[in-house]
C-alpha cells in the first residue's frame, strides 16, 4: 500500500469517527433540549392548573370581594341585581374604593354596614355614601360612653342624611333578603362590654348551602358572647377578626366555626403586627386555606348555593 493509499485509508477511517462523535453529540443536544422542553412544559402544566378561573367564569349567584384597603377592612356582598357593601376602610380608601365598585359595575348599593366605629372600617364610608346612592345603612347598637366623638363618624351620619339614606340598628337575626342569599345580623347586648371592637356587628351571609362570616373586629370576649348565646353556625369563610390579631380568633370559636377559608384583610407592614403568629397558627391548626389581603391583593368567593371558588388578583 502507498503512502497516498495508506493516508486516504487513515483519512477515512477517523472520518467515520468523527462522523460518529458529530451524531452522538447532535443527538445529547436533542436529548438534552428534550429535557429541556419537558421541564417547561410540566412546569408550565403545574402552574395553569394552580391558577384560578378567570373572574368571568365565575359564578354569580353569590360573589363576595373583600377589597384590599391597606390596613382597615371593606366587603362587597353581591347578587344579581343586589349589592351589600360591609365596611369602606380608612378615610383615604374612600374614593379609591368608590371606583372599584364602579369597576365593577355597582352604581347604586342595597345596603351599607358599619361593623362597628373604628376609622378603618368605616372612614372610608363618608365617601361612599356621597358618591353612590344607598337604601341603607345598618350599625351595631352602641353605648352612648363609647360613641366616637371623631371627625369621621360625625362626617358618615351627615353624609347619610344628606344623601337620604335611612340608618338602622338591627336586632340579632334580623336578615336582609338579597335575592338568592341572605344577609343576616348576629350580636349580643353591646352594654356588656368596655371595648368598642366587642360591639362589632357579626354578618352571616348565606346561599344555599355556602355560608360567610364577618364580624368587624370582634375579639375573644365578643367572641365568646356569641358562642354562649349560639349565634355562630358552621361557615365555609370567615373573614378573619381584627385584622389577625393574637386576641381574636380563638380555637372554641374555631371549633365551631369550622371554616375552609380563611381571610385576612391586612395592610403591608403594618405597626401592630397583624397577623399575629398565632393567630396564624390556629388557623392552620383548624385547617383553613388562608388568603391575605396583603399578600393575595383582593380576593373575590363565588358561590352557586352548593360549591365555592375562589379569585385572588395578586399584589
Amino acid at each position: 500500500m502507498t503512502k497516498e493509499e495508506q493516508y486516504r485509508a487513515v483519512e477515512r477511517k477517523y472520518g467515520k469517527i468523527k462522523r460518529r462523535e458529530r451524531r452522538k453529540r447532535y443527538a445529547l443536544r436533542l436529548l438534552g433540549f428534550a429535557a429541556i422542553l419537558a421541564a417547561v412544559l410540566g412546569l408550565y402544566a403545574v402552574w395553569t392548573l394552580r391558577q384560578p378561573k378567570p373572574e368571568a367564569a365565575l359564578p354569580d349567584a353569590l360573589r363576595v370581594w373583600f377589597f384590599d384597603v391597606g390596613q382597615g377592612d371593606a366587603a362587597l356582598i353581591r347578587t344579581p341585581g343586589r349589592a351589600v357593601l360591609i365596611d369602606a376602610g380608612d378615610c383615604d380608601q374612600g374614593y379609591p374604593l368608590v371606583q372599584k365598585l364602579k369597576s365593577l359595575g355597582v352604581t347604586r348599593l342595597d345596603a351599607a354596614v358599619c361593623s362597628h366605629p373604628h376609622a378603618d372600617h368605616i372612614g372610608g364610608m363618608e365617601t361612599v355614601l356621597s358618591c353612590i346612592p344607598t337604601d341603607t345603612l345598618y350599625m351595631p347598637d352602641i353605648p352612648d360612653a363609647m360613641i366616637p366623638a371623631a371627625p369621621y363618624y360625625a362626617g358618615l351620619l351627615r353624609a347619610a342624611e344628606q344623601n337620604h339614606t335611612a340608618i338602622r340598628i338591627p336586632a340579632c337575626h334580623d336578615t336582609a333578603e338579597l335575592g338568592g342569599a341572605s344577609l343576616t345580623f348576629l350580636c349580643t347586648d353591646n352594654a356588656a362590654f368596655e371595648d368598642l371592637n366587642n360591639c362589632s356587628l357579626g354578618c352571616l351571609v348565606s346561599c344555599g348551602d355556602i355560608r360567610f362570616f364577618l364580624a368587624g373586629d370582634l375579639e375573644k370576649d365578643g367572641e365568646a358572647a356569641m358562642l354562649s348565646a349560639g349565634l355562630i353556625p358552621p361557615v365555609n369563610v370567615l373573614k378573619v377578626s381584627h385584622h389577625g390579631s393574637s386576641g381574636a380568633t380563638t380555637e372554641a370559636f374555631l371549633q365551631t366555626a369550622q371554616p375552609d377559608y380563611a381571610v385576612i384583610s391586612v395592610g403591608s407592614g403594618n405597626d401592630y403586627g397583624h397577623p399575629a403568629r398565632r393567630t396564624l397558627e390556629r388557623l392552620a391548626a383548624a385547617g383553613c386555606e388562608i388568603y391575605r389581603t396583603d399578600l393575595d391583593g383582593t380576593v373575590l368567593f363565588a358561590a352557586d348555593g352548593r360549591t365555592l371558588q375562589t379569585y385572588a388578583a395578586g399584589k
